[in-house]
Order: C-alpha cells, then structure tokens, then sequence
C-alpha cells in the first residue's frame, strides 16, 4: 500500500526494531495507549501489508505502558516473512 512492504527484510527489521524500542519507551499511560494504538496498526500494515499484523499491533497499543514491552512489530514483520502470518 504505502510501498514498505517491498522493502529488503532486513531493512523492515530493522524499521520494526526502531519503533519497537519507542513503543516500549512510551511511559505515559491512558493517553499514550490512545495515540499509540493506530500507530502500531499502521506501522506493522505499512511494512507488511498484511491485516492480521495490524490487529495485533493494534491490541498490543491497548496494554497500559508497564507491561507494553513485547515487540509485536518486530514479530510481526517476522512472521510475515517467515510466512506464517
């Protein structure tokens, strides 16, 4: 959609790594989850192009900022290459 998806695997990794590490550095709960939400849907669906990777970037902005440090934008990008999502 965006043109991301195409891109070499290792630079979506690495793309993924990134905003990873920010999500994860986002410590502001309630308004932060409200922003981060859409944002983590779009990211994973602009480096995959896949839907499903959305949705779990999606709910994963909904988990309040302590517990917030799984990388689903990293695993997703993997999962997609891998195939299996």
């Amino acid at each position: 959609m965006f043109g991301l998806e195409d891109l070499p695997f290792p630079v979506k990794l690495l793309i993924a790594i990134v905003f990873d590490l920010v999500d994860a550095l986002n410590i502001v709960p309630g308004i932060g989850d409200i922003v981060e939400t859409p944002i983590n849907a779009l990211v994973a669906y602009t480096l995959t192009g896949n839907p499903l990777a959305a949705v779990a970037n999606g709910v994963d902005g909904l988990v309040p900022a302590p517990f917030d440090v799984f990388p689903t934008a990293t695993l997703a990008v993997i999962a997609d290459h891998m195939g299996w999502i």
